[in-house]
């Protein structure tokens, strides 16, 4: 009988030679390897371990001699055939590996980490090896004797971390070094000592001395023949864990382990009636839920002002799913948000919720996966990765917030958590609600053309009044001689909340690494003539540069318009607008959140909790302040520098500042008191300022779907970049003139039904980052199988051309520029 055939993705495979390995599965392995497992296999020239997953198998065609698998390191399948389907759809899409995609599905503690050696020959002649030149001599000279082993970490150490991986694997393709490979999961399970009596309490008794008080209290205390863990009982009698191992030994106890979960405790979390709709709230939850009762792939949007109850909402619409027997999963876009989620949802659904995102440790997130997989948790809780949770059966995702730039993730796979949301309510006949108070400009337009309805909240839950908006015109304070970031309306309205005992939001736009140039006396920003775009400023050059045409004007220090010369670069970041408060405000507490401050596991709890009881006036911070947080006492929230991302260089900047803007002015007032918001900015009269300011939705998008339709942006049409990056920048640009070349070959060509004008190269927003340059082509055109192939191919190609050696290329689709 011959051996079996089976396909696997390789970690060690590039997305260049990336494909299915075919692999022999030897007899003794034949009963562990299974679809969805993980294996070890030898690869490459100098046949390395390198971690690979089973997607399938084959039939053995005796064209090639195929290479045996060497160990299997799962006990059970740890992807499903969804997760494997899933895999298969986001490679053919996103211009990554097989393996790239596992990988973002599965938990940091699942993974292994490799221990590999390289042993010198026992049989080596040391003196002719040291007769060796070059990389070969350099390597050899580390080994003193035959036989002496040393970890590849310590040769590259030695090596002043040079790469010599070529050399390594030539050497063990001779038999000279003998290459080694160990693994290790990096987060096992937490187990917990259980003790019980292992016969009659009073013949255990008669076996313990007297003068050992501490045992024949463990004796009592398990008299009724339950188990108890054995920290338990070290502190309730003061027993040492050496007596325990004694009683143990002598058959007095007997012992086994439990797994231990060391995902978050809800159980103190109280229980909280089911929520009470309103009238409003109630006939949008009937719309949508009707839309479940289908059993089909249905999508709604859900389209309420910032504190109209969607919250409320979700968790109807999740116990509807519950009562069917099926799960539910809930993303939303910031950590900060997490807590607040958390403490509605577990105090519905109890420990039937699981937490995921990245401030949970390494166990933590082992932990959660394990709870989800084995359906113990049926409300999965989380940010961007959760959309990939093993929720089986799934009735309901809902994803919160759903214009977040959050949900994009720039790293390979450059998915959207939303595009993997569709596919997998598709996949289960599931229900995706998409939730928000300013819809991204691609999901409305969606609900526009008719592929799923639009549901609306157009007022708060218990009637409470929209915040009124005051724009604050930061121009002409400088010439005034006034200084610092807080303004003057500000600054009253400040004073008047502090006076009344209530608590005030300051937001200060960090967004991007755009740098903005303007004046602050008229308000003047350069804008490109040919791309109604904001230029960028770049100091090295002393220009403002638009990077979809390459426009560029000096900057001589004067404003154009009006000559002044009070012009801004950047906004003061949240520690110096800190101490401004300080100096203002002496008496007001001032609690800051932002990156520097939320690095600590558990700090936006913490921060967020003492705000919450009062233990602060004002809470300043960057764009975790913006989104779903609900402060009763909050009457105040004050927008700093609304032009920061207004003017950031993408097509995104307009509608990501009308988000913010929104999301930010509605944590005012969300109770009793209506409310006020402040807006400084240096373009009072600018349309998007003054639609966030009336919170109209509707004026903003008709205004912005004109200007995507003039530029061809999403969602008019699809945008592709590709991105070369480098240590030597004349070396990108010269490569990415000859792939731009090649793709305008190929559009001439085999691929004239897709030929498309090619734009640039041009420098991304930030040309150098960590010493590597990046510039990018960027093609308008709509994402098909055919536009992919031409885009793999070409990407593909240019890996494998050593001409391009030292330049890595990637593609991304419809990203912010």
């Amino acid at each position: 009988m011959t051996e079996p055939i089976c396909a696997v993705a390789v970690d060690a495979a590039t997305y260049a030679i990336d494909k299915l390995y075919s692999y022999r599965v030897p007899d003794e392995l034949r009963e562990q390897v299974q679809i969805g497992t993980r294996v070890l296999v030898p690869f490459g020239f100098g046949n390395k371990r390198a971690e690979a997953v089973v997607l399938g198998f084959r039939r053995d065609t005796g064209e090639y001699k195929l290479k045996p698998i060497v160990e299997v390191l799962d006990d059970a399948p740890v992807l499903t055939a969804e997760q494997l389907k899933l895999a298969a759809w986001m490679r053919e899409r996103l211009y990554c590996t097989y393996f790239d995609c596992v990988r973002v599905m599965l938990p940091a503690g699942l993974w292994f980490r490799r221990n590999e050696t390289y042993t010198l020959a026992p049989d080596a002649d040391l003196a002719a090896l040291r007769q060796r030149e070059g990389e070969e001599g350099t390597v050899l000279a580390l080994f003193d004797r035959p036989g002496q082993t040393i970890a590849l970490s310590d040769i590259r150490q030695r090596l002043g971390g040079k790469s010599v991986t070529r050399v390594l694997d030539a050497l063990a393709g001779e038999g000279v070094l003998v290459y080694h490979s160990n693994t290790s999961q990096k987060s096992s399970d937490k187990t917990e000592k259980m003790l019980s009596l292992d016969m009659e309490a009073g013949e255990a008794m008669a076996r313990i001395s007297r003068r050992s008080p501490a045992r024949m209290d463990v004796v009592s205390v398990l008299a009724d023949g339950g188990w108890m863990s054995q920290k338990e009982l070290v502190y309730m009698t003061g027993v040492t864990d050496a007596a325990l191992r004694d009683m143990v030994k002598k058959g007095i106890l007997r012992e086994h382990y439990e797994e231990r979960f060391r995902t978050p405790d809800f159980s103190e979390v109280p229980k909280a009636a089911p929520p009470v709709l309103s009238a409003a709230q109630q006939e949008v939850y009937d719309g949508i839920a009707a839309l479940m009762d289908e059993n089909a792939p249905r999508a709604a949007l859900l389209f309420g002002v910032t504190g109209s109850g969607k919250t409320q909402i979700y968790l109807k619409l999740i116990e509807k799913a519950l009562a069917r027997g099926k799960n539910a999963i809930v993303l939303v876009p910031e950590i900060g948000l997490t807590p607040q989620v958390l403490r509605q949802f577990a105090s519905q659904f109890g420990d039937e919720v699981a937490v995921m995102h990245s401030a949970l440790s390494v166990g933590e997130r082992y932990d959660s996966f394990k709870k989800i997989k084995s359906g113990r948790a049926r409300v999965v809780i989380g940010t961007r990765s959760a959309v990939f949770a093993p929720v089986e059966n799934l009735g309901v995702l809902i994803i919160d917030e759903e214009q977040d730039g959050a949900y994009r993730s720039e790293q390979s796979p450059r998915y959207h958590a939303r595009d993997v949301a569709k596919y997998r309510v598709a996949q289960q006949n599931a229900l995706l609600v998409l939730g928000s108070a300013t819809p991204s400009v691609e999901t409305y337009y969606g609900a526009k053309q008719g592929k799923y309805p639009v549901f609306r909240l157009t007022e708060r839950f218990l009637g409470t009044g929209l915040p009124d908006v005051l724009i604050a015109d930061m121009r002409g304070l400088a010439r005034e001689g006034r200084e610092g970031v807080i303004g003057p309306q500000l600054e009253s309205e400040l004073i008047d909340t502090l006076e009344k005992g209530k608590q005030a939001i300051l937001f200060l736009n960090r967004r991007g690494n755009s740098r903005v140039i303007g004046c602050a006396l008229c308000g003047w920003v350069p804008e490109c003539p040919s791309c109604s775009t904001s230029m960028t400023y770049h100091s090295v050059s002393g220009r403002a540069m638009c990077h979809y045409c390459g426009a560029s004007v000096k900057i001589t220090g004067k404003c154009p318009v009006c000559g002044g010369e009070s012009l801004f670069t950047e906004t003061p970041g949240t520690q110096k607008v800190e101490q401004e408060l300080h100096d203002k405000f002496p008496s007001a507490r001032v609690l800051r959140m932002d990156a520097d401050t939320m690095h600590t596991k558990g700090a936006h709890e913490k921060l967020l909790s003492q705000f919450a009881k009062g233990e602060a006036d004002i809470l300043l911070g960057t764009q975790m302040v913006t989104k779903g947080l609900d402060f009763e006492n909050v009457t105040l929230v004050g927008v700093l520098d609304a032009d920061q991302s207004l003017y950031a260089q993408d097509y995104r900047a307009r509608e990501r500042t009308f988000s913010l803007i929104t999301q930010v002015v509605g944590r005012a007032g969300r109770r009793f008191d209506t409310g006020k918001a402040v807006i400084q900015t240096y373009s009072p009269a600018h349309p998007v300022i003054l639609a966030a300011a009336r919170q109209d939705y509707e004026a903003f998008y008709e205004r912005e779907m004109e200007t995507r339709q003039a530029l061809q942006c999403p969602p008019v049409c699809g945008l592709t970049v590709l991105t070369a990056v480098g240590e030597v920048e004349q070396q990108v640009l010269k490569s990415l003139i000859a792939l731009k070349a090649r793709l305008q070959s190929l559009m001439e060509g085999q691929y004239a039904d897709v030929k498309v004008p090619v734009l640039g190269p041009a420098a991304a927003q930030v040309v150098k980052v960590m010493g590597r340059y990046r510039y990018h082509l960027t093609m308008r055109a709509d994402s098909n199988a055919r536009w992919r192939s031409l885009i793999a191919g070409v990407i593909r190609e240019f890996m494998q051309d050593s001409k391009n050696r030292g330049v890595t290329v990637f593609a991304d689709e419809n990203p912010d520029l």
